[in-house]
């Protein structure tokens, strides 16, 4: 599937190799990729795809970040202030935060993309990368310009090696002797029903689940139903409600096994594009949609990936050697030492950080095997406070490191020591500004 507004940089790997020293001794900079020249590493950028965010945040280099478009909607980047809209950015933000880059896709104007330059902001414009050559292509040069032509040529294809290391990683947890058939589908700007073909990159995180693409061997998007109707794939995944209904509403398409079965999962466009950490978790969403006994087994043979979408990665308490730079977040006022605050405010507090992870904590207690979006942003701010030390544990599973990790937290704040419930008390402090830090 082809993203409308995409992602990416256009410009080839074999472009990038234009580089000068100019009194750099480690020869990472300046350098040129196609007609941009990077005089040094850069300290501040802005991103406004959220699939570009994606993939920096993947490579390592999302501490670098001091904002991101509305759209860059990931949950573990929502500490990144906003400046505004993907295609209209606040350009005052963007100055008043000495951003140096942005980063953007085909959805900036012409005229936009001026505005911006003339403040001497560089932007970067990015497009879709929808196979797995172009995508190795982007992640290096991505790494070019924020790391250097070395450093982060090494960084940004050491990052592409180990997504799709993580990949291969999942599907080998898909049981041997079972093979499905599947396929994505979608409808296009025209309401015509599309479904994911060989050569995309749709097409690669369908393949990495252990499935077959009933597409896979057709070039045309738009869906033959006829054909379809004779594939009857064992399961759908389709990209959003009125996919769903124009399937269900097509006399013959309502009659595939997927449908009568129920066996369609919502997979949004989002989920099929990204191409970083959501890829990883959009296929494990998938493989345990198919294989719903792997979710409940986190010693699965997941268990070794090292991305942060498998579950199962902290039950085995397995970290790297190097901890990721910290994403970028508002800088929080700490009482004085020895202050202290009324139980409704620090609720309040509580609220207003709780509101900005994507949490609601009203009522909200979080268990050890607990598997959502709510541990998910448990593990971001305890990251965020130090208690995590890997970022790749910031997966949804509540497994072995972050039951140690809640139990430093307790201990730390005062509270009752329990590291296999995370409880509202512990919640409420654990999103409070005045939350003790590792």
């Amino acid at each position: 599937m082809k993203k409308t507004a995409a992602i990416i940089l256009a410009a080839a790997l074999i472009l990038t190799s234009l580089f000068a020293l100019a009194g750099c001794g480690d020869g990472n900079y300046p350098v040129t990729v196609a007609n941009l020249t990077i005089k040094k590493a850069p300290t501040a950028i802005a991103v406004l795809d959220p699939c570009v965010a994606d993939i920096i945040s993947y490579i390592g280099y999302d501490t670098t970040m001091v904002g991101r478009s509305d759209e860059v909607d990931q949950s573990y980047m929502q500490v990144v202030p906003s400046v505004g809209s993907e295609s209209e950015p606040n350009l005052s933000k963007l100055i008043s935060r000495a951003t140096e880059i942005v980063f953007s896709s085909d959805a900036l104007s012409d005229d936009t993309k001026k505005q911006i330059e003339d403040q001497n902001i560089q932007v970067v414009r990015v497009t879709f990368a929808d196979d797995a050559k172009q995508l190795e292509t982007n992640y290096r040069t991505l790494g070019k310009i924020l790391g250097g032509a070395v450093t982060g040529d090494n960084k940004g294809a050491q990052a592409y090696s180990k997504l799709f290391d993580s990949m291969a990683k999942l599907k080998s947890s898909v049981p041997a002797e079972t093979l499905y058939t599947a396929c994505y589908l979608y409808l296009d700007e025209h309401g015509k029903l599309c479904h994911t073909t060989s050569g995309t990159y749709g097409d690669i995180l369908l393949g990495y689940t252990g499935a077959v693409n009933v597409a896979v061997n057709i070039e045309e998007p738009v869906v033959d139903v006829s054909t379809l109707k004779v594939a009857n794939p064992n399961y759908i995944f389709y990209a959003d409600d009125a996919t769903l209904k124009y399937i269900k509403d097509n006399k013959d398409l309502s009659k595939l096994d997927a449908i009568k079965n129920k066996k369609s999962l919502l997979i949004t466009e989002a989920e099929m594009t990204r191409q970083g950490f959501t890829a990883l978790e959009t296929i494990r969403k998938m493989i345990e949609f198919m294989h719903p006994e792997l979710k409940a087994t986190p010693d699965s043979a997941s268990a070794e990936t090292t991305a942060p979408a498998v579950k199962a990665t902290e039950s085995t308490g397995s970290k790297s050697d190097t901890k990721p730079a910290e994403t970028t977040k508002p800088a929080e006022t700490k009482p004085a030492e020895g202050s202290t605050q009324p139980a409704t405010q620090a609720a309040t507090k509580a609220e207003s950080l709780a509101e900005k992870y994507k949490i609601d904590l009203k009522d909200l207690t979080l268990k050890y095997k607990d598997d959502n979006d709510k541990v998910k942003a448990m593990q971001q701010r305890l990251y965020d406070l130090g208690y995590v030390d890997d970022k790749e544990n910031i997966t949804g599973y509540y497994g072995d490191v972050t039951k140690k990790a809640v139990a430093e937290f307790q201990k730390k704040n005062g509270l009752k020591e329990n590291g296999e419930t995370a409880d509202n008390e512990t919640l409420t402090k654990m999103f409070s500004s005045d939350a003790v830090k590792k």
